[in-house]
């Protein structure tokens, strides 16, 4: 009896006390709010989870699951971007064949996409100029090689896309690989003009190396029309059965 009336007692002292404004001596404690949980996670302090059993259901419950979501993705956009660099073109270009031996590994980021017998992948270099710059892996049993892309910025007039096309071949003539023994070799191939009535045109360009593992790589420039748009892509390809993978051809 003696505890019932102390709980009566103590009741109306703490529902007055929640309807005021909170202003309490130090080291007291009180009920955590949304405030509070934010920072609480922010310090790595408190875990919440939207489906745990110990998180109330309601309005308030969910405005904080939303806050704390949109928070986590932030976290993982920042992430992402501090580990992609934004690199001049022929630096993109340079660093894109230099790796292609190792089937792009080393600049393989975020999976982006997995559907049926292809994986496609961020790029952790990318063009200023491009849209998004991605990797796609092939896991066939007739390709297990992977294909680096730039998509360029889309424009309604062929005019604008065409000039790019042009500009973007000329880049391309200027882009190298540097071999490990120092010597350098040019990107060389024929310029395929742009015609407003055709619909895909494509100019590819090529390494000219005794080295295997550049034989069947190609740049593919290419000016697509698309759903009342022209589109500028660079493709960086490469074909080899899949005993080449890896290591020298096979005799």
């Amino acid at each position: 009896m003696t505890l019932i009336l102390a709980v009566l007692a103590g009741y109306p002292s703490f529902a007055q006390t929640d309807k005021q404004p909170r202003v309490e001596p130090p080291g007291k404690t009180h009920r955590l709010d949304h405030a509070d949980s934010l920072v609480m996670i922010d310090a790595g302090v408190l875990s919440v989870s939207p489906t745990a059993t110990n998180v109330r259901s309601g309005p308030d419950s969910l405005l904080i699951a939303d806050s704390l979501r949109a928070d986590s993705l932030a976290r993982v956009d920042s992430f992402l971007r501090a580990h992609t660099k934004v690199l001049p073109f022929q630096e993109v270009i340079q660093a894109v064949l230099t790796d292609f031996p190792f089937n792009l590994r080393n600049i393989k980021g975020e999976l982006l996409l997995a559907q049926g017998e292809f994986e496609n992948y961020s790029s952790m270099v990318q063009l200023a100029d491009a849209e998004v710059c991605t990797i796609t892996r092939y896991h066939s049993v007739d390709d297990t090689t992977v294909s680096w892309q730039a998509k360029m910025h889309n424009s309604d007039e062929f005019e604008k896309a065409a000039h790019q096309y042009h500009e973007l071949y000329r880049k391309l003539e200027h882009c190298y690989l540097k071999l490990v023994d120092g010597s350098i070799i040019y990107l060389q191939g024929v310029w395929e003009p742009a015609r407003a009535e055709a619909p895909f045109t494509t100019s590819t360009l090529r390494l000219t190396t005794g080295d295997w593992r550049y034989k069947e790589v190609k740049v593919e420039l290419e000016l697509v029309y698309l759903l009342a748009e022209w589109g500028v892509n660079i493709n960086i390809v490469t074909k080899k059965r899949d005993d080449e993978v890896g290591g020298a051809p096979t005799p």
